[in-house]
């Protein structure tokens, strides 16, 4: 699935950028205007783009309320883009004025020093990240944003690159095609937002008609070879956990797989989930068809299966036991389209894989993670969120 982009579009007269939470802040954000006390009025404009986590609902982007990410609260920093230096941060919410809302049609953003030139937008900023509100732009530009706090899918890290504000002069067209009360001198910019993440959707797993494997239980999914940081600034991915193939590693417990880490990085159950049925064997998220085992991931552009996120199940109680020890893992190792090439993991994007297509059988597990070597390939389509449908390729 396609994470629809947030589209802002900001006059300096910028119209208000719109977010879900509290209301507007400008408290320390002004910085002295170098040109003589000179302000300006921004009109900004927001559109919401259509736009994750584990066993939720699967995401449709053909219903309007999936469609698009939510936002609930705006971060605006104007800045000069020669010095460097943030002269105004706003912050947007549902009951600000203007608001979210006011964006989505065009807003006035008052009293913007003129010195600003360029603008840099972000919606959901975690409450955990501490945002200037003066100084370097690149000290909001260097922030981390830790994956943990991207769980929730109505409240997502939305971002772009920061843009130049275009000036407005008398005679140009409307602003946005509708603005028609510009003052000449005026600033505006497009600005579009887009989830920070990727999000990955698991309907569940079966084994094959020819199977030899009579009965099995699911104990966990562990993510592997995935970045923990996102840089506010680019949206660039940092710091790659790899846990490797000591099977000791994927449990409960062990590095970043604790317990608040729980339906976030992974999942491990309490009591391991049985396979049902006789040929194939299928398990499945409880809760109801529409359920899925949801991951929200920062991209990894790696085109190499060893780089590439990886999925780790973790099976136990397989039977016959006299021939499949337990336990067993599963690896899938990346995903690829259906010419059979690695594909990069994408922000915006939703990468489906139906248990139908997520079949495997004896021959497809190990006794440690198969980080290495040939696991279980997933082949993707992707559709505008965007949709795309995984298939496992073994």
């Amino acid at each position: 699935m396609i994470m629809k982009k947030n589209l802002f579009k900001s006059l300096l007269t910028m119209c208000a950028l719109g977010a879900m939470f509290t209301a507007c802040s400008n408290e320390g954000n002004e910085v002295p205007d170098v040109t003589k006390g000179e302000k300006k009025t921004v009109f900004m404009k927001l559109d919401l783009r259509p736009q994750s986590r584990a066993t939720e609902d699967e995401l449709n982007p053909s219903v309007p309320t999936d469609a698009k990410a939510p936002i609930n609260k705006l971060d605006i920093f104007f800045y000069e883009g020669g010095s460097g230096n943030i002269q105004k941060h706003l912050t947007i919410s549902s009951l600000t004025t203007p608001s979210i809302n006011d964006l989505a049609s065009g807003a006035r953003l008052t009293e913007i020093p003129s010195a600003a030139d360029k603008v840099l937008v972000r919606g959901n900023v975690p409450t955990s990240v501490a945002l200037p509100a003066n100084g370097p732009i690149s000290a909001v530009e260097n922030l981390l944003v830790d994956i943990t706090t991207q769980n929730d899918k109505s409240n997502i890290l939305l971002g772009h690159i920061a843009v130049t504000l275009s000036v407005w002069h008398t005679g140009d067209p409307n602003i946005f095609g509708t603005i028609s009360t510009a003052t000449d001198g005026d600033k505006y910019a497009e600005v579009q937002l887009e989830p920070a993440v990727a999000r990955i959707e698991f309907e569940g797993l079966q084994t094959t008609a020819a199977s030899t494997i009579t009965g099995f239980d699911l104990k966990g999914i562990y993510q592997n070879n995935f970045f923990t940081k996102l840089k506010m600034g680019d949206g660039s991915s940092e710091s790659k956990t790899d846990y490797g193939t000591d099977p000791s590693k994927y449990a409960l417990g062990q590095g970043l797989f604790t317990t608040p880490n729980n339906g976030k990085l992974f999942d491990e159950f309490i009591s391991a989930l049985s396979a049902i049925g006789g040929s194939p064997l299928v398990v499945s998220p409880t809760g109801g068809a529409n359920k899925r085992w949801v991951y929200h991931v920062y991209e990894n552009d790696a085109t190499d299966a060893n780089n590439q996120l990886q999925m780790i199940f973790k099976l136990e109680n397989l039977q016959p036991s006299a021939t499949i020890p337990s336990p067993q893992f599963l690896t899938v190792r990346g995903f690829k389209n259906t010419g059979g090439q690695l594909v990069k993991i994408e922000k915006g994007k939703i990468y489906k894989i139906s248990k139908s297509d997520f079949t495997f059988d004896e021959n497809n597990l190990t006794t440690v993670p198969n980080t290495n070597a040939v696991g279980v390939w997933l082949k993707v389509t992707v559709k505008p969120w965007e949709v795309v449908t995984v298939k496992p390729n073994l």
